[in-house]
C-alpha cells in the first residue's frame, strides 16, 4: 500500500546540469510503501506433538475433585492437568508494519536556440562608413514532462555584446560602427541567456543559471572609396 508520494525538483536528485547550449532539470519522486507481516511466532508450521502423562478427575476437570482420577497420555498443550501452573497472560501479537521508502529520478533537457547575426550592407564597406549590425536572440521555452507532470525550461536573453576582431566591443542587439583602416574584419554577437524552469505547476524558479552562446561569425571587408578621375579637355 502506497501511503505517500512527492515530486521534488533539483535538490534531492543531484544538481541541475548546464552545458554550453542546454540546461537539464532533475526531479525525484519519493514514495513510502507500508506492508504488514506476521511475526515468526504467528506462522503455523505443523510439527510432531510431544506427549505427556496427564492426570485429571473423572468429571474431566482439574479443580472439581471426584473419587476417581484418570491418568492418560495427551499431546503437550492439549489440555490442563492436575498440578499444572496457571498459564501466564500474554498480549496478542500484532502484525508488524514495515515502511519502505523508494525514489526514482527523471530528467528533462532543453537546448537554447543559437542567436543569428547579420549586418548591412553585408559584403564590403568603405573606410569611415558606418555598418549596422544586429542579432536575433531567439528566446525559447521548451515543454516536457517529469513523472507525467508538466515541466518547462525557458531561455531569455539578458545581455548582448558584439565583439570585433580589432578588439572593439559594443553592447546591444543592434549596433553601428565604422572602421578607420582598410582590411578584413570579423564580428560575433555573444548572447547571455537567463534560464528559468517550472515543474508540476509550481512557481517558476527564476534565474536558475545563465548560459552564453555565440552567434555565427560575420566577415567584413573594409575598402578605400573609389577614386574619381578628373577629365581635362
Amino acid at each position: 500500500m502506497i501511503i505517500g508520494a512527492i515530486i521534488i525538483a533539483a535538490a534531492s536528485c543531484g544538481p541541475n546540469i548546464t552545458t554550453a547550449d542546454s540546461y537539464t532539470i532533475c526531479a525525484e519522486k519519493q514514495q513510502q510503501q507500508a506492508s504488514s507481516s506476521a511475526s515468526q511466532s504467528d506462522i503455523y508450521t505443523p510439527k510432531p506433538k510431544p506427549m505427556r502423562l496427564c492426570r485429571y478427575y473423572v468429571n474431566n476437570s482439574i479443580d472439581v475433585p471426584t473419587a476417581g482420577i484418570i491418568s492418560a497420555w495427551v499431546p503437550v498443550g492439549s489440555r490442563e492437568c492436575i498440578g499444572d501452573e496457571p498459564p501466564e497472560q500474554t498480549a496478542p501479537t500484532q502484525p508488524k508494519t514495515t515502511v519502505v521508502k523508494t525514489s526514482v529520478a527523471e530528467t528533462l533537457t532543453a537546448f537554447a536556440n543559437r542567436p543569428v547575426a547579420s549586418w548591412s550592407p553585408g559584403s564590403e564597406i568603405q573606410i569611415f562608413q558606418s555598418g549596422f549590425f544586429s542579432v536575433a536572440v531567439n528566446n525559447r521555452t521548451a515543454s516536457g514532462q517529469l513523472f507525467e507532470e508538466p515541466a518547462q525550461i525557458r531561455f531569455t536573453a539578458s545581455s548582448i555584446e558584439w565583439q570585433f576582431s580589432d578588439g572593439v566591443s559594443r553592447p546591444g542587439a543592434s549596433v553601428a560602427r565604422s572602421f578607420d583602416r582598410v582590411g578584413e574584419y570579423s564580428a560575433i554577437a555573444i548572447v547571455t541567456y537567463r534560464v528559468d524552469y517550472q515543474v508540476a505547476g509550481e512557481s517558476w524558479v527564476i534565474g536558475a543559471t545563465s548560459i552564453s552562446l555565440q552567434s555565427n561569425q560575420l566577415k567584413i571587408e573594409v575598402v578605400e572609396p573609389p577614386r574619381r578621375s578628373l577629365l581635362v579637355e
